[in-house]
């Protein structure tokens, strides 16, 4: 039977509540996907993005699932290559909100010269600060990635309790 190596985080989480809003991080690993907690709603395991992150005055790096918004602004910013995502100044930005009735808060990671926007259905976009946004463009890459539609938080494709 053949086996494959399988990368996963080892190490602590990062506590996004805890994150100052505004404060200063730093990618210091490569991103790599690896499975979640979480199901898809056909049973398949959910797959997440992630990498170690050095947050301004916290001593240790932290493991960070990135969400489809976060990763959208790093390629636009830095590239395709998660390992040209290291190094370089980002902006946490953290928002407070429901997700299946329980409150959580989620974590966007902003390069230099970017900021966070919703688009016309109300998804995060990271886009550059005077760029011509075209919600068009993004509707598309939603139509073209549907994986991605909702990755905000790894519990947004639960069932609502309702």
């Amino acid at each position: 039977m053949r086996y494959q190596k399988q990368k996963k985080a080892f190490g602590k989480w990062v506590k996004t509540s805890e994150l100052a809003n505004g404060s200063g991080a730093k990618i210091v690993s490569e991103t790599n996907s690896q499975q979640s907690q979480f199901q898809n709603k056909d049973g398949s395991v959910k797959m997440q993005d992630v990498c170690k992150v050095q947050f301004e005055g916290i001593p240790e790096p932290l493991n960070v699932s990135l969400n489809r918004a976060t990763i959208n602004g790093l390629v636009d910013a830095f590239g395709e290559e998660s390992v040209n995502w290291q190094g370089h100044n980002l902006k946490v930005e953290t928002e407070k909100m429901r997700v299946a009735g329980r409150a959580v808060v989620a974590l966007y990671l902003i390069p230099d010269g970017y900021k966070k926007i919703d688009d016309d259905n109300g998804y995060a976009n990271i886009v550059k600060i005077n760029s011509n946004y075209n919600p068009e463009m993004i509707k598309q890459d939603r139509l073209q990635n549907p994986q991605y539609e909702n990755q905000n938080q790894e519990e947004d494709n639960q069932e609502m309790p309702f």
